[in-house]
């Protein structure tokens, strides 16, 4: 099939969705019926929701965890860690077409994502982490054209991310972490311009780095560690995400020098990019990112010195090095972090003695033993 003729197919189902919407006129009487019967199915029942009942069904705006808009219809579902043990099968989704928001978060619930979860046009958030679903997750969510956060955080989700999650152009919130996804072709992807907080961690990923992110230049939260992602940085992740505070690509396949080009995330907190196969020497450019807490980039292969330019980072709290093929002393400049609380030299090949000017980092000495000693 024809790009053309996918994004046609696309456009229908949406407006078959937006339809089928209009077409049912719910009542806070059946939004309520539907509730219970949906609640029935579940394997147990909290008492938390006992208000959600036949008896009181007159009475759906003041049940627990239900919020409803000014018509008096069901506008929010919050679920969240209410120990619910069950599954959507028998949701009624049709019935909630007012639904802005739907957090079924830190429960017991499994099986498949319906389809139909494609008719909640009005959905702007929508919160499914840490539970036990599985299979794939359906491209309908993609019909979700209001929504803005996007959480399937630590499921079982499987098979490829389907490529129709870009078209969210609203999302800015997307984490897709801790699953069993893998790569699809990154280039059917479109870049997601409201994105900011992007999380596909802990994953099945490999090949390339995901190219649809280039592009996502309001990014300013990225984590794509625990994958098998290879191939060098793309150079676009320093020029292209000068916004990100914090990056993270630890344990992956990455491997080349580090681009000089990283001065230009002049926003980063974080960076962590250990457990790679990164090599050359670590940039003097890196001293120039003055908000950096955490430098992450042990069990490398960087060779060369340990730049001097890093006594330049006063909020540096975290400097972890070890693992690699470092090769010089240790700068005195690092004395002039005066927050850092933890540095990990171990396992170099560093030369010389430990400079004096290390003594003035009195925060790190508080936190190590009394017969403690440099890692």
């Amino acid at each position: 099939m024809t790009s053309s003729k996918k994004t046609c197919l696309f456009l229908f189902q949406i407006l078959l969705f937006s339809l089928l919407s209009l077409k049912i006129t719910a009542s806070p009487r059946t939004q309520g019926e539907a509730l219970i019967r949906w609640k029935n199915t579940f394997s147990f029942q909290p008492s938390s929701l006992a208000s959600w009942s036949l008896t009181n069904v007159n009475n759906l705006c003041n049940w627990t965890s239900i919020v409803c808009d000014s018509a008096g219809t069901v506008s929010e579902i919050n679920l969240s860690g209410e120990n619910i043990t069950g599954t959507l099968t028998e949701f009624n989704f049709t019935e909630f077409a007012t639904l802005t928001r739907f957090d079924l978060s830190s429960n017991n619930i499994d099986g498949d994502i319906p389809s139909a979860i494609g008719s909640l046009a009005k959905l702007a958030y929508l919160d499914l982490s840490s539970n036990f679903f599985e299979g794939i997750i359906p491209s309908g969510i993609a019909w979700l054209t209001e929504l803005e956060y996007l959480n399937l955080f630590n499921n079982y989700f499987n098979g490829t991310i389907p490529h129709q999650l870009s078209n969210l152009q609203k999302v800015w919130y997307l984490d897709l972490g801790a699953n069993l996804l893998e790569s699809p072709d990154w280039s059917n992807f479109s870049a997601m311009p409201s994105l900011q907080h992007l999380s596909l961690y802990y994953n099945e990923l490999h090949l390339e780095f995901p190219s649809f992110v280039l592009n996502c230049r309001n990014l300013t939260y990225l984590d794509l560690s625990l994958n098998k992602l290879s191939g060098q940085i793309p150079e676009l992740v320093f020029t292209n995400l000068g916004k990100l505070q914090y990056l993270n690509l630890t344990e992956n396949q990455f491997h080349g020098p580090l681009s000089t080009n990283i001065s230009k995330l002049s926003n980063l907190v974080q960076l962590r990019l250990a457990s790679n196969q990164l090599s050359r020497p670590i940039p003097e450019d890196l001293g120039f990112l003055s908000d950096l807490q955490m430098i992450e980039l042990f069990n490398n292969s960087f060779s060369g010195k340990i730049p001097s330019s890093l006594g330049q980072l006063k909020k540096l709290q975290i400097l972890d090095l070890r693992l690699n093929a470092l090769n010089s002393t240790i700068p005195s400049e690092l004395g002039l972090c005066t927050n850092l609380t933890y540095l990990a030299l171990a396992i170099n090949q560093l030369s010389g003695e430990l400079p004096l000017s290390l003594s003035n980092l009195i925060k790190f000495f508080k936190t190590i033993p009394s017969k403690g000693r440099f890692h």
